[in-house]
């Protein structure tokens, strides 16, 4: 039996974004008090559903593009 190596890259960074990366809260990375901007989705609530922050997917997409990365139509 042969195998094939894939091989998969994981990514974090601070987004630039005006929204939080699944909420609608400020983000604000020069803020310097604690938990200022938060919600329901942000402190994991039951019940809450967290909506992603399309600008975030789209910047993301864009950069997985110039760096010639396969991105899936469906995840």
């Amino acid at each position: 039996m042969k195998y094939i190596p894939i091989i998969g890259m994981e990514v974090h960074v601070e987004l630039k974004t005006k929204s939080k990366m699944f909420c609608s809260c400020k983000n604000d990375p020069d803020e310097t008090e604690a938990n200022k901007h938060v919600c329901e989705i942000c402190l994991g609530h039951p019940g809450t559903l967290p909506v992603p922050n399309n600008q975030a997917i789209e910047w993301t997409v864009l950069i997985g593009k110039a760096l010639r990365c396969g991105i899936r139509e469906v995840s």
